[in-house]
């Protein structure tokens, strides 16, 4: 009897091709479904990225979203698609109104819009015992979670296929569709996550990017549960999306993808403090920080 095996499809090039690999070289042992959460603030090339693998890949992916409820009970999901997935951000706002706006300190971002839908949706058929891939690569191994084997998460690319950045990066080049996105971008178009350096570039070279947290700071400031009472901002540093702007008219250089090489090359472990990541980087994996429940 087969297993069963969900991967977790974040929208990013790394578990587009552990689904690929999966599709490949698991299907005689598992039974595999793929699952793609949507928050409402990725971007448009995401989703788009997103459909074009389930149709060149011959698979359905389940597209979840978060639906929010009163009291104690956490959220669960609904099924969408490519064409009814919200494009203006109403899950994370209402994630945002029972819990607050997530941070450093409050991050149930991923679990709201990420974790618990998804555990909702496997749930839902039948499939809550079953063994989650997540695609976390060989040179990020540091990002396995400690509890992997009482979550049931396996990596492939680290267990069954030594996979780097260069590995993805050149099977994607051979494919005749690519995701469109610099990694600047990421899919999360302003998670706080995202370096200082690149949330400064973005606020100068795309403020619409920000309208969102700005919003959402100026609504929701005080929604949800907040201990001293105090507004919440997105930021790391206790920030604001003002507090964002402000930087950015410091003189600084701008994020290129070759200062992101220069670093990976030369840095030798000692990245400048602006270009330091919160977590997960570009694409956030549900199942990708090691501190996720």
């Amino acid at each position: 009897m087969k297993g069963k095996l969900m991967v977790s499809f974040s929208g990013g090039k790394t578990s587009a091709y552990m689904l690929w690999w999966a599709l490949n070289n698991l299907a005689d042992q598992y039974e595999i479904i793929a699952v793609f959460a949507n928050t409402g603030m990725e971007h448009e090339q995401t989703l788009i990225f997103v459909d074009r693998c389930a149709r060149h890949f011959g698979i359905d992916v389940v597209w979840v979203e978060s639906v929010v409820h009163d009291g104690w009970k956490g959220c669960t999901h609904k099924v969408v698609d490519f064409d009814t997935a919200d494009r203006d951000g109403k899950p994370f706002e209402s994630v945002i109104g029972k819990y607050g706006i997530p941070n450093k300190a409050y991050p149930h971002c991923n679990r709201e819009l990420k974790l618990n839908p998804i555990r909702s949706y496997l749930e839902s058929i039948g499939w809550q015992h079953c063994k989650r891939a997540v695609g976390i690569r060989a040179d990020e191994a540091d990002r396995i979670d400690v509890n992997a084997k009482k979550k049931r998460l396996v990596y492939p690319l680290i267990s069954m296929a030594h996979t780097t950045k260069d590995d993805v990066e050149l099977f994607w080049g051979r494919q005749p569709f690519t995701l469109n996105l610099e990694e600047i971008d990421g899919n999360c178009r302003m998670c706080w996550k995202k370096s200082d350096r690149k949330l400064w570039t973005l606020a100068r070279r795309s403020p619409e990017v920000f309208e969102f947290t700005e919003r959402m700071e100026r609504e929701h400031g005080l929604s949800g549960h907040n201990v001293d009472g105090n507004r919440r901002v997105f930021f790391r540093g206790n920030r604001s999306t003002q507090d964002i702007f402000a930087e950015s008219h410091q003189p600084f250089e701008p994020w290129t993808p070759y200062r992101e090489l220069q670093n990976s090359l030369f840095s030798q472990g000692e990245i400048p403090d602006i270009d330091i990541e919160g977590g997960c980087g570009g694409a956030c994996d549900p199942f990708g920080d090691m501190g996720a429940a």
